[in-house]
């Protein structure tokens, strides 16, 4: 099957606008759905699944009313068709797009019918960009695992939005690099880096070779894994706002991540603020007229909650400022090893 190979992931650079003080930790109250809700369970108990190594993700995406024949079996070495790969992709992803008017997937593909088993679901998946219209589209026949890697990789960019980056190591070629598709190189190695795809034993890949139901419901749940790790962030974001005749400076940072995430400080100075004129002039420095205990400091931020650190410019001194400052950068003041900090700090209008 497919054989581990190093994995490299660094969550998306997130650009916002920061504002500090005494943190005070909350819910998150940004905090929407989750990005995927698949099935956790398939609804199918397979009597052929049971100690092998695709087990876990037969469980969870051997769907049903996908792989089941009615005789208890999952099948996992027959080929998966292009038509099942594609309701496999749209129900393990939560891809569902409403539209105004009804579809017609023959707008689309001259072998597919709108009354055929997942041609709403491959309708979807053309309207994501997920899969090519155009001319036939083979429901019937076996999916490529060269295809099922550029399925999936189409996949994650659109859950994604592309933001996201890797560190691109180059691993070893596989064994038949040369039966790859030129066009397709790149991707496959990328899907390499990020834990999508694994070699055989003998380190070779197949790409032509029909993809098989047990190769095809791991890569998804590879993706599907993928995807909760790339969308789980943190995000930092800042805004300046005028309340009671002076300027509130605020900084907001949401863990919507699974785990706590924590900020070191080389001082007391946990944050700063700077407001700036049209022309990028440096008009006001917050942390200017203050004075920050020597001792290392941090801050925690739980799963789930977001760290608010906040400073209120007084009417008087806002008064010389309101009219000439444009802009408010605020900055944190430290290092993480949970999330990227931008040093050049976020910045909001005012």
């Amino acid at each position: 099957m497919f054989k581990t190979l190093l994995k490299t992931i660094a969550a998306a650079v997130l650009a916002a606008a920061i504002p500090l003080g005494q943190p005070l930790i909350a819910p998150n109250p940004y905090a929407g759905p989750p990005v995927i809700a698949p099935n956790p369970n398939a609804d199918a108990a397979y009597t052929d699944i049971a100690g092998t190594w695709f087990e876990e993700a037969a469980e969870n995406y051997g769907y049903a009313d996908i792989f089941s024949d009615g005789s208890g079996k999952f099948n996992p070495d027959s080929a998966i068709s292009r038509m099942e790969f594609a309701r496999l992709l749209h129900r393990a992803l939560g891809i569902n797009i409403n539209y105004f008017a009804p579809v017609d997937i023959g707008e689309y593909f001259d072998d597919v019918k709108n009354e055929d088993a997942g041609a709403s679901q491959l309708y979807d998946l053309v309207t994501a960009g997920i899969i090519q219209p155009g001319g036939s589209f083979g429901p019937d026949k076996a999916l490529s695992r060269e295809e099922m890697v550029l399925l999936a990789l189409k996949a994650l960019d659109y859950k994604t939005g592309g933001e996201y980056f890797i560190i691109m190591i180059m691993p070893e070629p596989f064994t038949d690099d040369a039966e790859i598709s030129e066009s397709a190189k790149s991707d496959i190695y990328k899907a390499v880096v990020l834990g999508l795809v694994k070699g055989h034993e003998d380190y070779s890949l197949r790409p032509k070779a029909a993809a098989t139901r047990a190769e095809a419901v791991t890569v998804v749940s590879r993706l599907v894994n993928l995807i909760e790790n790339l969308t789980q962030k943190v995000e930092v974001s800042a805004s300046a706002t005028e309340e009671d005749g002076g300027l509130m400076m605020r900084l907001v940072i949401e863990n919507r991540t699974k785990k706590a995430v924590t900020i070191q400080h080389m001082s007391g100075q946990k944050f700063d603020f700077k407001l700036f004129d049209s022309e990028g002039n440096n008009l006001y420095t917050w942390s200017a007229d203050k004075l920050f205990t020597m001792a290392l400091t941090s801050t925690t931020i739980e799963a789930g909650e977001s760290a608010v650190f906040e400073a209120f410019l007084d009417g008087e001194l806002y008064g010389t400022l309101k009219g000439k400052a444009a802009s408010m950068r605020a900055y944190i003041v430290g290092s993480s090893d949970d999330f990227y900090i931008n040093p050049e700090g976020y910045e909001a209008l005012i």
